[in-house]
Formats: C-alpha cells, sequence, structure tokens
C-alpha cells in the first residue's frame, strides 16, 4: 500500500532530479540544454468536479449532475512539450463535491497532484502544418487528500460526521480537451477528465468495495513559454581583438 501511495511522490521528485541534472550539466552539448528549457506552457483552468458513486443518482442526467452533485474546482498544469505532437505534465487540482441519497448526504473538498502524458491527435496525423486548432488526450496517475463530511437523517436528528485522508489516496485518471490558440502565446482551451479513485471512500461511504470516481469539466488559459532561460550571449572575440588593438595604440 505504500508503495501505491509514494509512486508519484517520487516520480515527481526523481524527473525533477532528472531535469535539473540534466539542465546544469556541463557534459551536455548546447542543442539538448536548448531541447530541455525550450516548448514549455502554462494553463490554469476553472470548472466543476462532479461526484460518481454508491450515492449518485443523476449519473445519466447531466444537467442535474452538474447542479446537485458537482462543485466549483480550479486548477493549473505544467506542460514540456516533447514536440508538436507529445508532451509530459504536471497539475496542480482543487475541488469540490457533493450528494444526497435517501438519508444520507455529504460534502467533500480534495487536493490533487498528477503527472499524465499528452498526444495532440491534430499533430500526430498531419505533422508537417502548424494548427491553431487541436485536439488532445492524456492520460495519468496521481494522489489526493480528501476532507469529507457526512451527514445521516434519522428521526428530526443529525449525525455529522467527518472524514479526513490520514495518507494522501491513489487516483488515475484519462480525458480529452481542445485548444485554439488566439495568438502566438495565448490560446483557449476546454477539458473533461474521469478520474478514478482506489478507494471507497470518497464519499465516506462504503459498500460493496465498489471505487468511487469524479470527473473535472474546465475552461482555461494556456500561455506558451517559447524558452525558460534565454542563453547567454556570446562574446564576439574579433571586438575583442578590436577593442584591445585600440586601446594598445592609445596608450602608444
Amino acid at each position: 500500500m505504500k508503495n501505491k501511495i509514494n509512486l508519484t511522490t517520487v516520480a515527481t521528485i526523481f524527473l525533477g532530479i532528472i531535469v535539473l541534472q540534466t539542465a546544469h550539466s556541463q557534459c551536455l552539448n548546447n542543442d539538448m540544454r536548448a531541447e530541455i528549457r525550450n516548448m514549455w506552457s502554462i494553463n490554469v483552468n476553472a470548472g466543476l468536479t462532479s461526484y460518481f458513486g454508491d450515492l449518485s443518482i443523476y449519473d445519466s442526467k447531466i444537467g442535474n449532475k452538474l447542479t446537485k452533485e458537482s462543485g466549483p474546482a480550479f486548477g493549473a498544469i505544467l506542460t514540456k512539450h516533447i514536440n508538436n505532437k507529445f508532451g509530459i505534465s504536471g497539475q496542480l487540482l482543487y475541488g469540490n463535491l457533493k450528494s444526497t441519497k435517501n438519508n444520507v448526504s455529504f460534502k467533500s473538498k480534495l487536493f490533487e497532484y498528477n503527472l499524465h502524458a499528452r498526444v495532440n491527435f491534430i499533430s500526430l496525423f498531419s505533422p508537417c502544418k502548424q494548427h491553431n486548432f487541436g485536439i488532445v488526450g492524456y492520460a495519468g496517475i496521481g494522489q489526493f487528500l480528501v476532507e469529507t463530511t457526512k451527514y445521516k437523517y434519522s428521526d428530526g436528528y443529525t449525525e455529522i460526521i467527518i472524514h479526513n485522508s490520514s495518507v494522501p489516496e491513489f487516483v488515475y485518471f484519462f480525458g480529452v480537451g481542445i485548444y485554439y490558440k488566439v495568438a502566438d502565446k495565448i490560446g483557449i482551451t476546454a477539458d473533461l477528465a474521469l478520474r478514478q479513485c482506489r478507494n471507497d471512500r470518497l464519499d465516506d461511504y462504503v459498500k460493496n468495495n465498489n471505487y468511487d470516481y469524479y470527473s473535472f469539466l474546465n475552461i482555461g488559459v494556456t500561455y506558451y513559454i517559447n524558452t525558460l532561460i534565454n542563453p547567454p550571449r556570446k562574446k564576439n572575440k574579433a571586438n575583442i581583438v578590436c577593442s584591445g588593438a585600440k586601446l594598445k595604440k592609445l596608450k602608444q
């Protein structure tokens, strides 16, 4: 269980160490260092997280699902684009969930962090052109912390139970999104992803070991970064020689 819990944390630290060591290594040539610092993007987004589980009753009714079993959410995604087809991303997500069924209701707050791979299908099938519009698919793994408040109603009495996850819970997910570049460095995005928890405690209602799900529907804005660090300007040896010659001549 500990191996699953620490999987994303270890992967994140390992990836960070590789990137930092590679970026600062003196053994790499300029082309490889440029490959690391070039082609990044950051996306900020907001939308709704929706609950699917033992206490949900509107899974097939989109309107009621969004109004009665969903809550506000927002997040941020940092992506390293390997090329115009593939990328690796890290995401932070904060969301809210709620639902009521029979005499039980709950509200949950969750914080998720994850790593995922992305593929641009438009560029994949048409790699020789620059596209302002794209369709992106992605999948990954992550962990989340959750605080759930459950209410049980019986004979005019309300029992309130609060559950906090003592350790990060494991989640995996997949999703699809679209984007449109309105300028060279600015894009508008829309995404929908479905996430499966590896436990049945998102709603603090355990039944038949059926794992809970939640989705994240959002719109956002992406800023494209051509390079993280501008390379230092190379000194022109010819100018240095000429300056030295002029200085010597003035001394004479």
